[in-house]
């Protein structure tokens, strides 16, 4: 089952350059937590792709007392369009395992996705 151990090989194949920084200590996640992670990172990157025109993206993986946190970035155009399915898929996803998705415009451009999630 895909996981965080598995996403160095989805960063590799997303397409564009994708970095991916881990900070706190790691450690196994709840499978349904794991399972999350990877498939955040996935449809972000996938929406990064279709949508964003970026040329790099960034994965943050934080892992902290009692929960984990992931965060997609990337440069591309923002958002100035409503929820599409794919964002709302991750969200019913992440709410599935008692997380919350945010997302939206970066700090200083491209686009965001952040997902919290009990750990």
């Amino acid at each position: 089952m895909p996981g965080v151990a598995r996403l160095p090989a989805l960063l590799r194949t997303a397409g564009l350059p994708v970095t991916l920084d881990v900070q706190g200590e790691h450690r196994d996640l709840p499978p349904a937590a794991d399972l999350t992670v990877y498939r955040v990172v996935q449809e972000a990157l996938t929406n990064t792709m279709r949508h964003a025109g970026a040329t790099t993206a960034a994965v943050t993986l934080t892992y902290e007392k009692g929960a984990v946190t992931v965060r997609v970035d990337d440069d591309g155009r923002g958002s100035r369009a409503p929820r599409g399915h794919g964002l709302t898929g991750m969200a019913e996803r992440v709410a599935a395992v008692g997380g919350l998705l945010t997302t939206g415009n970066g700090p200083s451009r491209g686009f965001r996705v952040t997902a919290r999630l009990p750990a």
